[in-house]
């Protein structure tokens, strides 16, 4: 028959690579909060205090701080590295797309 092997066969060295192995009997620290993003966005916070300054155009602002501008009535968006660049372009478009 074979006979079962000692306990202390299994016992680790605690000095393999492996992160089943390498633990060397102590309690894990506990986990620790990840760092706040460098950038943070508005999905899912509190509308803001004031009304929008025009209801029909959403601002989003990416996690490399590029501004997007969509006017839901036209259906255009725009980008720019700040809110007024963007407002800049999405004027231009406007006047563009008007008949002269």
């Amino acid at each position: 028959m074979n006979a079962l092997p000692s306990p202390s066969e299994f016992q680790s060295s605690g000095l393999s690579s492996s992160p089943v192995r390498a633990h060397s009997g102590a309690l894990a620290p506990d986990p620790v909060e990840p760092p706040a993003p460098r950038f943070t966005g508005t999905a899912g916070a509190a509308p803001p205090p004031a009304p929008a300054p025009n209801p029909g155009i959403s601002c989003i602002r990416t996690e490399d701080g590029t501004v997007i501008l969509f006017d839901r009535a036209s259906g255009r968006a725009v980008s720019g590295l700040t809110r007024a660049a963007a407002e800049a372009r999405l004027r231009e478009l406007e006047g563009a797309a008007r008949p002269a």
